[in-house]
């Protein structure tokens, strides 16, 4: 690692880039509802008053000194748009209620919805822009999204994703066709707002659901259009898929992005030894065992086996999945100061 100071952004993009760091840079991944819950601000009002919002998001980031952040954790805002009913908890990720597609039919019948009339994505819009006019260029921005493959199951169900991927595969490549659209119309829009980059979210991708060969066939090839329009808004990508994804590691770096966020289940040394320096890793302390339930002692070692199997090259720390509404703030900050000693 190269001597001297970068800026949170300028460390982030050199660890993209597979260059020197001054020092490895921290990406959550996925702080947003955590932060919300530390602050003690509810979901709904989350929503509601950006400005609340943002100011949870600056105040985890003050401590935490994360190098990179979600502005935007509302991932699953286009479930809404499209048309499904969905619970609003107080903490942690709206679920959704009733599943819109029960039919070919009334699939013909959905169309892509305009992301300037989807009230959860403004709002979302509404806090990148306080976070980005407070931080300037300092931090790497980025907004989380849901992939196709991942929307199709919740307007459709997750179960009934399943079946019909072998009783009526052809419905399926329909229903993806009309979630890469969507997809690709709401990441036109979020790199519009300026964002550094996007996060692709696809853990019904994950190897617990669907084989390396289904990913293939599923998800994989509806990823690349989102990623085009992504990487032709100038904007970097991301990509996370939740569980074990080791054995789809190498078809997974074929897909044209920058940084694979890995769940902590996959191990960090398999992933270096199989993808390389590129795409750049992210992750992987466990997110339930260590930063939740676990001591800032254990995270600590934890981060510090992380650094050594990447040998902090082309790696950003981070958690395995979401950080956990409910992880204890100290747990989380313990983070900065594994890579302050390096």
């Amino acid at each position: 690692m190269m001597m001297g100071s970068h800026s949170s952004r300028d460390r982030f993009v050199a660890a993209i880039n597979g260059e020197p760091v001054d020092r490895v840079p921290i990406g959550p991944p996925f702080q947003g509802y955590w932060a919300l819950q530390q602050a003690g601000v509810p979901v709904r009002t989350s929503i509601d008053k950006p400005q609340l919002a943002a100011s949870a998001q600056l105040n985890a980031v003050e401590r935490c000194a994360f190098d990179g952040f979600e502005t935007m954790w509302d991932w699953l805002a286009p479930v809404e748009a499209v048309g499904c009913t969905v619970d609003m908890p107080d903490v942690g990720n709206p679920s959704t209620a009733t599943h819109v597609v029960t039919s070919p039919s009334v699939l013909d019948s959905l169309e892509v919805p305009d992301p300037e009339k989807d009230y959860r994505l403004q709002s979302a819009m509404h806090t990148t822009s306080i976070i980005r006019n407070k931080l300037g260029s300092d931090k790497f921005l980025y907004t989380t999204l849901v992939s196709p493959f991942t929307l199709v199951g919740e307007l459709r169900g997750v179960e009934n994703l399943m079946l019909d991927m072998y009783d009526e595969p052809d419905f399926v490549h329909d229903m993806l066709s009309f979630a890469e659209d969507v997809v690709v119309r709401y990441s036109e829009y979020l790199t519009s707002w300026g964002v550094d980059g996007v996060i692709l979210c696809d853990p019904t991708a994950s190897a617990d659901l669907i084989s390396k060969v289904d990913f293939e066939t599923f998800s994989k090839h509806y990823l690349k259009a989102p990623i085009k329009a992504i990487r032709d808004a100038d904007a970097y990508v991301l990509l996370h898929i939740c569980g074990n994804t080791s054995d789809r590691l190498d078809t997974i770096g074929e897909l044209d992005i920058d940084v694979f966020s890995l769940d902590f289940l996959v191990d960090l040394a398999y992933a270096k030894e199989t993808l390389g320096d590129s795409p750049t890793l992210l992750g992987n302390v466990n997110p339930a065992e260590t930063l939740f339930n676990g001591t800032a002692e254990q995270v600590v070692r934890e981060a510090q086996a992380c650094i050594q199997k990447t040998d902090g090259k082309a790696f950003v720390l981070g958690a395995g999945c979401d950080i956990a509404p409910g992880s204890p703030m100290e747990n989380v900050e313990a983070l900065k100061t594994v890579v302050a000693r390096k």
